[in-house]
């Protein structure tokens, strides 16, 4: 049975004690409004349908985050900038509610406002990934009772537009020639992520021993698995003409340095709207236009799945047009 006490001030403690199920209390502005709790409570109890919210109640976000970034995070990839986008949230004035106080209704006006603001729909749709993500761990592994996912409830922005840019000949001649200016590494590296269709991290991360006759080993890829490369004659004889380095690394340049060269080239040699990733997205388009099957293709750009394969892939009309005669 539940008791009741006025506290000085006025307000009305509920408390109930019942065996098999831990003590409970919450304080109300009148008396009617503790018996209205109480009687739900025992009610659910007595239809064994209690689940102890407590711990739901008292975790707030940013506690929340701090944990997941200590047991989740940390065995990442992306672990950095995973980092980065949790003390975002950690700013937030969500990060001081309850996680049983949070609805889907809080993180869409997140959602609006972000974009309100111009953020990308990329930016938020990862923002809020991470908070569905932390949702479900705590729900599975943490076994905090009483929770939803607000998240998953939530109608998600749309995304961009998917990027179609291949450079023109011509200017990716003219990038080549103002990168070497800027470092006399990145005239390779621009012409083996053409040629290999290599991420940025790989190409970068490449060793010499890792270098075969006609292939190069992957050890450490984005999605975990190792990938064999093969290379073809021009991407042997560009990796064949770099210096050999003590360390064992086939090229010096840290990853973020290879993309602000870039840019720098790019706008030396007035070439807009090129990212360093869409050499990737050329290297693939160029092995379908080789006669690659799909499979082969994947095999040698690591995509996991076909639906992203083909949204990396955007093959020239003209080299269509020519096939059909």
């Amino acid at each position: 049975m539940a008791t009741y006490e006025q506290r000085p001030g006025g307000a009305w403690r509920a408390k109930i004690r019942r065996k098999g199920y831990p003590s409970l209390s919450a304080t109300f502005d009148t008396k009617a409004e503790a018996q209205r709790w109480a009687a739900e409570i025992e009610g659910d109890m007595s239809r064994a349908r209690f689940v102890d919210m407590r711990e739901a109640e008292r975790t707030t976000l940013a506690e929340a985050l701090d944990r997941y970034v200590r047991e989740i995070s940390a065995s990442k990839k992306g672990a950095k900038q995973e980092n980065t986008r949790a003390n975002k949230w950690k700013m937030h004035a969500l990060a001081g509610k309850g996680l049983a106080a949070l609805r889907s209704s809080d993180f869409a006006a997140y959602r609006d406002e972000e974009l309100k603001a111009g953020k990308s729909t990329a930016t938020v749709r990862l923002d809020l990934a991470l908070i569905s993500h932390l949702f479900t761990v705590a729900i599975k592994d943490w076994g905090i009772e009483g929770l939803s996912n607000p998240v998953m409830k939530l109608r998600m922005p749309k995304g961009a537009k998917e990027r179609d840019r291949r450079p023109k000949a011509f200017e990716l001649a003219g990038v080549i020639e103002k990168a070497g200016e800027i470092h006399a590494e990145m005239p390779a590296i621009i012409q083996l992520a053409v040629e290999t269709a290599m991420r940025r991290s790989e190409l970068i991360g490449l060793r010499r021993e890792n270098v075969k006759a006609k292939h190069a080993l992957l050890e450490d890829t984005k999605n975990g698995t190792r990938r064999l490369v093969p290379l073809s004659s021009k991407a042997r004889a560009l990796l064949d003409g770099l210096p050999a380095r003590l360390d064992g690394r086939v090229f010096s340049l840290a990853p973020h340095s290879v993309s602000q060269y870039f840019h720098r080239a790019c706008k030396a040699a007035g070439v807009t709207d090129l990212h360093f990733h869409d050499l990737r997205h050329e290297g693939t388009s160029r092995l379908f236009e080789k006669g690659l099957s799909m499979m082969e293709v994947s095999a040698i750009t690591g995509h996991k799945t076909m639906s992203m394969l083909k949204r990396y892939t955007h093959l020239c009309p003209d080299t269509l047009a020519d096939k059909l005669g």
